[in-house]
């Protein structure tokens, strides 16, 4: 029995009035418990290398446009070339799965959608999915860690999990009982907690927006390129159900979309 760690970050703005963004991403990274010191072993490995101290965050939109503790790769082009080499190499090293729910905020304005219903629906998929695949592994155990935001983001996020754990839901053909014994937390925590697999949620949040806007054409990304690379990392580690597996797993895993696009037309 596992345990596994399900780190959750957001990209984009949920408030669908706002144009700033053409969608909004809820990113969750599961960690097996058991590798998350030489995560951030071999991330802060990365960090010293390249500046000497570990109080670094990896933030892929700061990666990709050389931004903040980043700007410093600008006039050093090979320098970049061999961050991103060491970077993407250990995001292909350890072993973990990613879980993404997109909102294109231009449908759910046309849906009538509002801030709190995006927070809500993307929450309630991403904790669906989870556990879902949870139940698959055979009853591994399972914790959320969220980037706080703000305390009414935080209470949507707080009403999901509680609504999951009790009698009311009817998502599972299981006793209630059963998932309150595997989903044993929800915290919340900020980027000074220095939670190295935060950083991978952001990274992936990001990636999630680079494959959603490549795949409604409304961006294009150069092969080669940080938004490519990361794209592609993405598609390996998003959720992929096993070819072979007793019939009742495969059920359960059926019910799982790791890139669930919301609402639909």
């Amino acid at each position: 029995m596992k345990q596994f760690d399900l780190f959750v970050d957001e990209s984009g703005v949920s408030n669908p009035l706002d144009k700033q963004t053409q969608i909004y991403v809820l990113c969750g990274c599961a960690v097996a418990n058991d590798q998350r010191n030489a995560l951030k072993t071999r991330a802060d490995q990365i960090k010293f290398k390249y500046w000497g101290r570990t109080n670094i965050l990896f933030h892929s939109r700061d990666m990709g446009l050389r931004l903040g503790d980043y700007e410093q790769f600008k006039k050093n082009k090979a320098q970049y070339t061999a961050l991103l080499h060491d970077l993407f190499n250990f995001l292909n090293e350890f072993q973990y799965t990613i879980f993404v729910v997109v909102v294109d905020k231009q449908i759910a304005r046309i849906k009538g959608w509002n801030g709190p219903k995006i927070i809500r629906e993307t929450a309630h998929r991403l904790m669906y999915h989870f556990i879902v695949w949870l139940l698959g592994r055979g009853g591994d155990h399972g914790k959320i860690t969220i980037e706080s935001a703000t305390s009414e983001r935080d209470q949507y996020y707080l009403r999901e999990f509680s609504y999951f754990l009790s009698p009311g839901a009817t998502e599972f053909a299981i006793d209630y009982r059963k998932v309150q014994s595997m989903i044993t937390s929800i915290s919340f925590v900020t980027k000074n907690n220095s939670d190295i697999e935060e950083e991978l949620a952001d990274i992936f949040a990001f990636s999630a927006r680079c494959k959603y806007l490549r795949q409604s054409g409304k961006e294009t990304y150069k092969v080669g390129t940080y938004e490519d690379r990361v794209i592609r990392v993405l598609d390996r580690r998003l959720f992929q159900k096993p070819k072979f597996a007793r019939e009742t797993k495969m059920k359960l895993y059926e019910a799982i979309d790791p890139f669930c696009v919301v609402p639909k037309m």
